[in-house]
């Protein structure tokens, strides 16, 4: 004899039904569809406020680093976003996410599959603590040793190095769910005066060492780019038509949205290729609408840069899946610590005493003299601080 719970059946016949309401009534959040062609149905529905909207932050980001306001009646979410690269930095709840290995150790790892397992760790606490986007990974070249950046960056000195590592980053960031966001585009490479510094790099010097970590980031599928303080051969980086419009979606294809650096907006800068102003909407808001209303900003230009936000998000489940967890969630543990300490071992231990090589007996005692000893380096400040 087969026995069945009737209200389960019943349940689970409102629950399709509702879906099928949604997705007729909505047809953007039909599943079953690309996530361009969502993005596509979804922009037909908008208006041109409800567009620009998603072109800029939020001030009031309800304790995350950054947010765009949703639009509910569409099925759009807030979206969440939160530092860093190498972590989730939360000042409200301390001690409640891991602090995961800097970039620079990771890439002193050399390992597709370790990289890979540090972006997944990463991911998986940044969606645990409701954040849609983790600002990260860095991907800049070290060319200058000072940079106090250089920390973030998985590239190291080498561009082929940062190239094949930036894959595994973004696609171990993105399997949890996370929009990844690769940064800072571009020429970031030192934090000295970096509000006014001109970096002069030629053609040729941008392909051979600067864009490969962030090719690498493309092809691997990144939602998202990251625009930097720093002007490029006499403009601000994010009003740069040259390496926004030109090189980064044009030539290197990327498909994804450019959102600024905090506060990195310098003008109302869409048809130059920036996409998004963070943490707040001036340039991208209000001097936006109107240049839209003047004719000096086209429509499909605005709808390009809400197609661009739209597909990542899609392609992440964000509109299908709401993420309901908490800021203060303690999403660290035992077994992400083991992992990140393991990790960290992988990019500094360079000799093991296996098989006993070393003439090192048992009981002997090592000495490590010094502050780090007591007080260990882990990341450095800013964003980049857990």
């Amino acid at each position: 004899v087969f026995f069945f719970d009737l209200s389960l059946v019943l349940r689970a016949m409102r629950v399709c039904s509702v879906g099928v309401v949604l997705a007729l009534a909505r047809p953007w959040l039909d599943a079953t569809q690309s996530p361009e062609d969502r993005a596509k149905l979804l922009i037909g529905n908008m208006t041109t406020n409800q567009k620009v909207q998603l072109l800029s932050g939020n001030l009031l980001a309800k304790g995350y680093v950054g947010l765009v306001s949703g639009i509910p009646e569409l099925g759009i979410p807030d979206i969440r976003m939160n530092d860093g690269p190498q972590g989730f930095r939360d000042q409200f709840h301390p001690g409640t996410s891991t602090a995961w290995p800097a970039g620079l150790t990771m890439a002193a790892t050399w390992s597709v599959e370790s990289v890979k397992a540090w972006g997944e760790g990463m991911g998986k606490e940044f969606y645990g603590k409701g954040a849609h986007v983790q600002l990260g990974p860095g991907l800049c070249v070290a060319r200058v040793p000072r940079n106090g950046r250089n920390f973030e960056y998985i590239s190291g000195e080498d561009p082929f190095l940062g190239y094949v590592l930036a894959k595994p980053a973004i696609v171990g960031i993105q399997s949890t769910g996370v929009v990844a966001n690769a940064k800072h585009w571009v020429n970031n490479n030192q934090e000295t005066n970096r509000r006014t510094v001109d970096e002069e790099v030629d053609e040729r010097t941008q392909f051979e060492i600067y864009y490969p970590p962030f090719e690498g980031a493309i092809e691997a599928g990144v939602g998202s780019v990251m625009c930097s303080y720093n002007k490029i051969r006499g403009k601000y980086s994010c009003e740069n038509p040259e390496t926004l419009q030109r090189d980064l979606k044009e030539r290197l294809g990327f498909k994804g949205w450019v959102m600024s650096d905090w506060l990195a907006t310098q003008s109302q800068s869409i048809n130059a290729g920036l996409d998004q102003e963070m943490p707040a909407g001036l340039a991208m808001s209000v001097e936006l609408k109107a240049a839209i209303a003047a004719g000096r900003v086209k429509i499909s230009k605005v709808d390009d840069s809400v197609q661009r936000i739209l597909v990542p998000l899609i392609t992440a489940g964000i509109l299908d899946k709401p993420n309901n967890n908490k800021l203060g969630t303690n999403v660290t543990g035992p077994e992400s610590r083991a992992t990140a300490r393991r990790l960290a071992a992988e990019g500094m231990v360079l000799l093991q005493n296996e098989g006993a090589v070393l003439p090192l007996g048992a009981g002997v005692k090592v000495a490590v003299a010094g502050r780090e000893a007591t007080a260990p380096t882990v990341h450095g400040g800013g964003s980049g601080a857990v």
